[in-house]
């Protein structure tokens, strides 16, 4: 049996003839920027989230960028990101021109170590990036107490939750700017790069329309320098039609979870995802943490079954980190997950003889 990490086809099939019809109504009008269909998408997700703005962009990539200078992030400001998090958090840093600033991560659900946040924080932090890893909510409530104290500005990178929450409240709804990929293998994906950005604040709402527009507030008028950073209307589409089952897919995903979780909790070297009684999780990746990882990738690749990596290098040991002459960071916290964990498939689409298939195979490694 061979199954994928993720199976993208699946998901395309079972909503193909109806892109297809939205898409050409769209080319029929061939307003393809700015169209009907990307504003009804804004809409449609301030409505789901519970905010009162939302602004598509053309990447996740872009949303933190834009995000960052909308909350007010200038040259020489610092800005905190936990160590195992993606890339484009620290490029997004730097290219507002701010100065990355690492905190270790916390085992229980991949954000930040409050102490460490608390020991962090200076007089020239600006702003604090909390990434909701995996599709897990980070525990909240310590970073907004901060924030209440501080003053920073908080950017949540829901990249990888789509629809999760921390006690009854969307992500993304909790900071001053919420920053969202849509690109294709998210829970919520577009059929290429996509992304979107949230905010309740009014101004940063005005930044936000501004800068992925050229800061143009009418045709030849621009109140400031922006970015070229539009999601266009046949993503605009994909991202309405697959909002619709977002809850459904997501549901879908803690199931399978669940019955992974169930089969799993009993084996002594492996870790399953954490679990929360008071956050909604929706599981963008089923990421379990064992010492033995590289070897029981190659077992189950024998077996027919991919897996994945995200990520295997914590920001302070990326290339890119140590060539830009950062600041080095001992941060064993972040550097013991990413040598540990691995993904395994988990999508709406996979079949009960699949996951059967994966659990009997994680535990024929384990020898349980």
């Amino acid at each position: 049996m061979q199954i994928p990490l993720l199976d993208l086809k699946r998901m395309a099939r079972r909503i193909k003839e109806e892109v297809f019809g939205e898409w050409e109504k769209a080319i029929d009008e061939m307003r393809l920027l700015g169209g009907k269909n990307l504003e009804a998408f804004e809409k449609e997700m301030a409505n789901y989230l519970g905010v009162k703005y939302a602004f598509g962009v053309a990447s996740g990539s872009d949303a933190l960028l834009l995000g960052l200078i909308a909350a007010g992030v200038r040259p020489g400001d610092e800005v905190i990101v936990h160590a195992n998090a993606f890339m484009a958090a620290v490029e997004a840093i730097k290219w507002a021109g701010g100065k990355p600033v690492l905190v270790d991560a916390n085992e229980k659900d991949f954000g930040p170590d409050p102490e460490g946040l608390k020991k962090a924080i200076t007089p020239k932090t600006k702003a604090v990036i909390v990434v909701h890893m995996y599709g897990h909510p980070v525990e909240l409530e310590p970073v907004l107490e901060l924030k209440n104290r501080y003053g920073f500005r908080l950017i949540e990178d829901c990249s990888h939750a789509h629809g999760a929450e921390y006690k009854g409240k969307k992500v993304g709804s909790f900071g001053d700017v919420g920053c969202f990929s849509c690109g294709v293998v998210k829970n919520l994906g577009a059929f290429g790069d996509a992304g979107f950005c949230t905010t309740n604040d009014p101004n940063i709402a005005e930044k936000l329309d501004l800068l992925r527009v050229h800061g143009q507030r009418k045709k030849g008028q621009h109140a400031l320098y922006g970015f070229n950073s539009r999601l266009d209307e046949l993503q605009a589409v994909v991202l309405r039609i697959r909002l619709k089952t977002l809850d459904e897919d997501n549901k879908r995903r803690r199931e399978i979870a669940n019955s992974y979780t169930q089969a799993f909790q009993n084996i002594k070297d492996l870790i399953p995802p954490p679990e929360f009684k008071d956050r909604l999780s929706v599981y963008h990746r089923y990421v379990v943490r064992t010492p033995k990882r590289d070897e029981l990738a190659s077992f189950l690749k024998a077996k027919g079954i991919e897996t994945g990596v995200q990520y295997p290098l914590p920001l302070h040991k990326q290339e890119a980190w140590i060539k830009e002459g950062f600041e080095r960071y001992e941060l064993p916290v972040s550097e013991k997950i990413c040598s540990q964990v691995l993904s395994l498939p988990l999508y709406p689409e996979l079949e009960e003889e699949e996951i059967q298939y994966v659990i009997k195979s994680v535990k024929e490694f384990f020898k349980t």
